[in-house]
């Protein structure tokens, strides 16, 4: 798992350039998943990288980013949202393993996980529901 904000994507500008391709599937997929205020996948990563407080967690693998959530960092709390796979590699527990490391980040950080956003697509339902029971054995 990777930290992508500001700074890490000017330094590995493949990354911003996976960021589009993963967040642009996603807009064309579940678009309900994602702010109102956005209409497209460049201005949401554009918009969010501008917050202080939020980064994208990023799957890793040869140099490429496979997934991302976006983390918005509160005084309690990681708030996670807009989850999403690029489409070449679902299936194959991407979005588990991320989702798993970024809730053993946070609990070295004595701070809770809290996923939003996910009424409205059923596969991330599904993931929660999985990663309680993970978390919780």
């Amino acid at each position: 798992m990777v930290k992508a904000n500001a700074k890490t994507l000017e330094e590995q500008p493949s990354w911003l350039v996976d960021l589009h391709k993963i967040y642009t599937e996603g807009f064309v997929a579940s678009p309900a998943s994602f702010p109102a205020s956005f209409e497209n996948a460049p201005d949401f990563i554009d918009e969010t990288l501008m917050q202080p407080n939020c980064w994208f967690a990023g799957a890793l693998f040869n140099d490429h980013l496979l997934g991302a959530v976006l983390v918005t960092e509160t005084a309690n709390s990681w708030q996670l949202s807009c989850l999403n796979v690029r489409k070449v590699t679902q299936r194959r527990g991407v979005a588990t393993r991320l989702l798993t490391l970024l809730a053993a980040q946070a609990e070295e950080n004595s701070l809770p996980l809290c996923i939003t956003k996910v009424e409205n697509n059923a596969a991330v339902e599904a993931l929660v529901g999985k990663l309680a029971t993970i978390i919780n054995q």
